[in-house]
């Protein structure tokens, strides 16, 4: 039986006795408010949240375009049911206007008055269904991918287009920032799912095994009993295959690879028989490979055939959108028996991330381990994390950090000062994009100009 009573804000799936065969126990939405930091609202199955000004209902808004009572969100255990109330400036879910009940299922954005709610995962989401028309928002389970940024959800959008045709693509970004989630991706929406989706790391091939690992070997070459042995290329035949930090490949085998990407045959080590091959290839690189091409360290025959088109992964730091969502997708991952307590969504998102997803997901990992019960702290997150925003108390001196964020912020607020809060012109006489700037403002509460005044 359903419990009774249930605070939505507070509640976690351990109260649920789980039994919903194939749906989840919990949904969570990302609330992002203008002037307020985001938040998170847990909302059991069955369970209701009225969202309005009023300070009566479960999610209240400061929001001047808000209704009292404005609309009603229920999770069924598979898509959160949004429904109007009779509001005057209406419920947009994916940017439609709704009457009635409308489904919201993982990665969806429901716009009530200027506030911006995501759905960003159910505990047991599987990979969001297929849609029709444009990409509002998108979460993908078990890899790392959350797009409510509209930064990614534009890469992911391009990755759909690209899936459709067998272009070769060049994938590009900082270590750890998901460039395997985008290629699993390609293979995932591609005519190619049903097959193979293999991965090599071509910086961890030992030079005197590269040439087998990618091409296979006869016997002969090698002893023991896997002396015959198809390499990453037949083994992915028919499907796709990842290289991995192809720049790290040697002169010999970039011109191996060539060939086979040339003529779609190979020959194995000691052999003699061509092989024909049909693979996808995705390259993955956190290198400039024009640059080694330059400098005469890659073919530029093999990167002109490799680049049919490159996909540039954004770090984490230039998506502070997703931040807090990604953290909940692992809590969701882990079985949602987790939530973040006071002040954790401010530090993750203020922190700068240089490991990129794969040190946010350790992150969340360190305190689940650290945490006592279902709560996380500030103090269960690496110091690493921790320090970024750490601040000192008393007559102590504050850190370095600490202070160059306050000469950071007050820069800015003297350009947009001195620029008549032209976000343009301010970034202009800081050097940097009007981009960068959008993005300091935000990590420092700047996002709008203030009525009058511009106080610390």
């Amino acid at each position: 039986m359903m419990p009774t009573n249930l605070d939505p804000l507070r509640t976690d799936t351990s109260v649920l006795d789980g039994t919903n065969a194939g749906g989840a126990t919990s949904a969570r939405l990302l609330v992002e408010e203008t002037g307020r930091p985001p938040r998170v609202v847990v909302v059991p199955i069955g369970a209701e949240v009225r969202v309005g000004r009023s300070p009566t209902v479960e999610v209240p808004l400061d929001d001047t375009r808000v209704s009292r009572e404005h609309a009603v969100l229920r999770f069924d255990g598979r898509a959160v049911l949004v429904r109007d109330e009779a509001s005057s400036n209406g419920t947009f879910v994916d940017g439609v206007r709704i009457t009635g009940t409308r489904a919201a299922e993982a990665g969806a954005v429901i716009m009530i008055g200027s506030t911006r709610i995501v759905v960003v995962a159910s505990s047991r989401d599987n990979v969001r269904p297929e849609t029709h028309g444009p990409v509002v928002g998108t979460v993908a389970s078990g890899s790392d991918v959350v797009a409510v940024d509209p930064v990614m959800v534009s890469l992911l959008a391009l990755v759909r287009r690209l899936a459709a045709s067998d272009l070769p693509v060049l994938v590009q970004g900082e270590t750890g920032s998901g460039k395997e989630v985008v290629a699993r991706l390609l293979h995932r929406h591609s005519r190619r799912a049903g097959r193979a989706f293999l991965g090599v790391n071509c910086a961890a091939l030992p030079e005197s095994l590269a040439e087998s690992e990618l091409f296979g070997h006869e016997r002969g070459s090698f002893t023991g009993a896997n002396a015959r042995k198809g390499g990453v290329f037949e083994r992915a035949d028919g499907g796709t295959l990842l290289l991995d930090e192809v720049g790290e490949l040697s002169t010999p085998n970039q011109a191996r690879l060539l060939r086979v990407l040339q003529e779609h045959t190979l020959t194995r080590v000691g052999g003699t028989r061509a092989v024909p091959v049909d693979v996808r290839v995705v390259a993955a690189t956190n290198r400039d490979l024009l640059v080694d091409v330059a400098r005469g360290r890659f073919r530029e025959d093999l990167y002109f055939r490799l680049n049919g088109v490159t996909v540039a992964v954004p770090p984490l730091r230039s998506r502070p959108r997703d931040i807090v969502p990604m953290a909940e997708r692992v809590l969701a991952e882990r079985g949602g028996a987790w939530h973040l307590g006071q002040g954790v969504a401010a530090v993750l998102q203020s922190y700068r991330w240089p490991g990129n997803v794969r040190e946010l997901r350790n992150a969340i990992e360190c305190a689940i381990a650290l945490a006592e019960g279902s709560e996380l702290r500030v103090e269960h997150l690496p110091p690493a994390v921790r320090g970024d925003v750490e601040t000192t108390t008393g007559d102590e001196p504050s850190g370095l950090r600490t202070k160059v964020d306050d000469l950071e912020r007050r820069s800015i607020l003297a350009a947009l000062d001195a620029a008549g809060w032209n976000q343009s012109r301010a970034a202009q006489n800081l050097g940097i994009s009007r981009r960068g700037l959008i993005y300091k403002m935000e990590r420092h509460g700047l996002k709008a100009r203030p009525a009058s005044g511009h106080g610390e």
